[in-house]
């Protein structure tokens, strides 16, 4: 099984890398990527190598052909709006105010933008969300390698030895 884990560590962190490369060519602020955007690709790293692992996929399988489907769909609508809702916090509205003089179609997107991260409300709501985001992804990984791999626990023990405070009667 230390196969299976070293193989994954080396895919959660080719997907940080990549992801951190795109980071800094698009999100760097005074020189460096931002704290917040780091936490992010930590989170999105194991839940990018988890959907696409062998197990995952199967598990899709299994799930398309019965009528709980729908869950998945709501499962995986969830997580992407979690995710975007997350980049938008992440992602700084000066970065594109660029954008925006040469499309002018994008100025009430930047002025919402804007607007969400300069209001004390947009940024409460935005800071929830990532806490949501952080739970939620943490608990799926959590999920992912504890069922993947076989780590012993309470229910696996069959006996319960007699130690010296124990009676035997």
């Amino acid at each position: 099984e230390w196969r299976f884990v070293i193989r994954r560590l080396i895919l959660m962190a080719f997907f940080f890398v990549w992801m951190y490369t795109l980071a800094e060519h698009y999100c760097v602020q005074d020189g460096t990527v931002n704290k917040e955007v780091c936490v992010l690709l930590a989170f999105t790293a194991p839940l990018m190598s988890i959907s696409v692992s062998q197990r995952f996929h199967r598990g899709i399988q299994m799930i398309w052909h019965t009528p709980h489907r729908w869950r998945y769909f709501h499962i995986f609508g969830f997580f992407a709006m979690l995710f975007y809702l997350v980049s938008l916090r992440a992602f700084q509205p000066q970065r594109w105010a660029a954008l925006v003089a040469i499309h002018p179609w994008l100025t009430w997107l930047h002025q919402a933008h804007y607007t969400i991260h300069t209001s004390v409300l947009g940024t409460f709501v935005l800071s929830c969300v990532s806490c949501l985001y952080v739970a939620t992804a943490s608990g799926v990984i959590f999920l992912f390698w504890k069922t993947a791999l076989r780590v012993p626990t309470i229910a696996d023990v069959n006996t319960v030895e007699s130690g010296p405070l124990q009676s035997n009667t």
